[in-house]
């Protein structure tokens, strides 16, 4: 479905949020994607240091540590700033700062020179803090960096070294604060900033770090290899953080909705409405919900938005119904068999809302009541990976054993075959469906699929036109097949054939692929718009908005839809719209890698917002990606 595509596609091109340029990082908005710069060299650290300071022999007017992270150590330039550095010490006249008689300096008598000398004397204090930092006698370090900033409390280097000494004593809350006061000096200040944002992470406080990374990456300071890495792994950490909260809301099982009414849609398409409906049984004289459970399955099997809303409430009233009845009538097979039909259906829709405990919990105790093909083929789906396929295959086969000429059984099966790429089972289930149940246009759309996955391109395109001949008004055909035409580069041709799906569902009295012509046509939009780095394609664009924004009015379960116009959202700079639709999409998303992508983007336009707010800030960023652009980066 075009739905799933929209998915894969945001995935592999995984969008670069953050709006930093690091050396391997081109960030912006919505569809603009990362892109490794291999041949670029990587820059040096730049050498901040002031005209005129003193310099006493040590290697470093600033102090680092082990823990300041191979970021420190890596400038190409490294060697040639210590040639410079040691010229300089020659020519450098260095001075005795008065002293009282143990030694200490006479603060009193400093602070009563010239504010030039004061400078002066501050730096020879600081550098003899650096020679007690390199002996590692951190306390005396920290007293004559203290003492510098007595003398100069403008120097934002003093600050920057006593957070060193607290890198090597381990107290990351002071590192912030010394950090800190250089910044609210020198807010460019390099090594301040990764000092601040290494702190920050080993503290869990993710998004400062990735502020002060977006900040150290805009200015160039070090190789973008070193900081994109970090950055990464920041957001990895503040999305997996705020995504474990969320889901502990809700007892650790996440936030249940259901699906997107598409893929309710495209999830029941295979079983006959009129069998489902009638397999209620009427006869029992102890079944008094009996009603309320035909209900449930006639408004599922009406596929509609309201439908599918009602007939989840209706089938959890009918399971609390049942079990209440079963309490005082087990031994009546009419009600035993009623509430295990209610109690598979509402284990399917917990599986859907993916709920997994409860769902299987109530799938084997429809089982327990009174065995179906569809609690069976229920039941294997729960279990619908790779690990746990000898498992699947074995329900399904419990499912072929009550009913052997059962079509959804058959349809579910060849899915997981097709799943674990055994196209040759997957082709045989596919038309035993097909045969048993001419009339359903699922099994027909996998084998067209099946040929295409095979490498058969003109056979699937021929089957194709076979099944529209003997479906012409269903939107199924084109839908499928213009994922297939957007996988093989055909663009023009996929949006034609997502037009006609889309005037074909307009017309239907049911959901049939819903809004997955929308999504499609909206995906190849959107990519097209963006293909020229010199401009957007404005009407493009434009019309992707809107189909997105359809898409989202009439499926508003969707987080295919919602993502997908958060990204666009984003690239116009509504960057509070872009973050809740990623939020949303975050809840509706069934898996817990879709709900960590979504998380991931939300937490990421979190940040962007966060560096628009500083105008220092925001200027870098657009002359950073101006100068991109210029270069056809992006």
């Amino acid at each position: 479905m075009a739905e799933n595509s929209l998915l894969k596609f945001i995935a592999k091109n995984k969008v670069a949020i953050l709006a930093t340029v690091s050396a391997g990082t081109a960030a912006v908005g919505a569809y603009v994607y990362y892109q490794q710069l291999k041949q670029q060299q990587s820059k040096g650290t730049k050498d901040h240091r002031r005209q005129g300071e003193v310099f006493t022999g040590q290697n470093e007017d600033e102090v680092g540590s082990k823990d300041d992270g191979s970021v420190l150590n890596g400038s190409k330039k490294k060697k040639k700033n210590k040639r410079k550095r040691k010229n300089r010490a020659k020519s450098t006249k260095v001075f005795e700062y008065p002293s009282l008689p143990n030694g200490e300096p006479d603060i009193v008598q400093l602070e009563g020179l010239a504010p030039s000398q004061r400078r002066a004397y501050a730096v020879q204090l600081k550098n003899k803090g650096n020679h007690f930092f390199t002996s590692k006698n951190f306390n005396e370090s920290l007293k004559y960096y203290q003492y510098a900033i007595e003398l100069d409390p403008n120097d934002p280097v003093f600050y920057s070294n006593i957070s060193a000494c607290y890198i090597s004593t381990g107290d990351l809350d002071k590192v912030i604060e010394f950090t800190t006061k250089a910044l609210e000096i020198k807010p460019d200040h390099s090594k301040a900033l990764l000092r601040r944002a290494s702190a920050n992470e080993s503290l869990g406080n993710f998004t400062d770090a990735m502020f002060d990374l977006s900040v150290l990456s805009l200015n160039g300071d070090f190789d973008g290899v070193s900081i994109e890495p970090m950055l990464e792994r920041n957001l990895n950490k503040q999305a997996m953080k705020v995504l474990n909260e969320n889901l502990s809301k809700n007892d650790g099982r996440g936030l249940q909705v259901l699906p997107s009414n598409t893929s309710l849609a495209s999830f029941f398409g295979i079983f006959d409405p009129d069998l489902e409906i009638s397999s209620v049984n009427t006869t029992s004289h102890f079944d008094t919900k009996y009603d309320l459970l035909s209900d449930a399955l006639q408004r599922l099997y009406s596929a509609t938005d309201e439908g599918y809303v009602v007939a989840d409430d209706l089938f959890t009233r009918a399971t609390d119904a049942y079990h209440y009845l079963l309490s005082a009538n087990k031994a009546d097979d009419p009600l035993r068999e009623n509430a295990a039909l209610a109690f598979c259906y509402t284990g399917i829709f917990h599986f859907l809302k993916n709920d997994l405990l409860d769902a299987q919990a109530l799938l084997q105790e429809s089982i327990n009541l009174h065995p179906t093909s569809n609690s069976y083929i229920f039941l294997a789906l729960t279990l619908a990976d790779k690990e746990n396929s000898q498992q699947f295959f074995k329900f399904f086969q419990k499912a072929i054993d009550i009913d052997p000429d059962y079509p959804p059984t058959y349809y579910h099966r060849g899915q997981m075959y097709f799943i674990l790429q055994d196209y040759i089972n997957a082709k045989a289930d596919f038309q035993k469906a097909q045969s048993l149940n001419t009339e359903n246009i699922y099994p027909y759309i996998q084998l067209a699929c099946l040929l295409y996955k095979q490498g058969k391109l003109t056979e699937s395109e021929a089957f194709f036109n076979e099944t529209k001949l003997k479906f012409p008004t269903l939107p199924e055909v084109p839908t499928f097949f213009a994922e297939i035409l957007t996988d093989k580069g055909d663009f023009d041709a996929a949006i034609k054939q997502y037009d006609i799906a889309n005037r074909l569902e307009e017309v239907q009295k049911k959901i049939h692929v819903g809004i997955g012509p929308l999504i499609g046509k909206a995906t190849i939009l959107a990519r097209q718009s963006s293909q020229d780095p010199s401009q957007l394609d404005e009407e493009k664009f434009n019309i992707a908005i809107k189909l997105l924004t359809k898409a989202c009015e009439l499926d508003p379960r969707s987080e295919q839809a919602k993502i997908g116009l958060a990204q666009l959202k984003l690239q116009m700079e509504k960057i509070d719209d872009a973050i809740e639709l990623f939020e949303d999409s975050a809840i509706l998303a069934r898996t817990m890698d879709e709900k960590l992508q979504a998380t991931t983007f939300a937490e990421a336009a979190k940040i962007q917002k966060r560096l628009r707010a500083d105008p220092i800030i925001s200027a870098k960023m657009e002359l950073t990606l101006a100068r991109y652009r210029a270069k056809g980066m992006i």
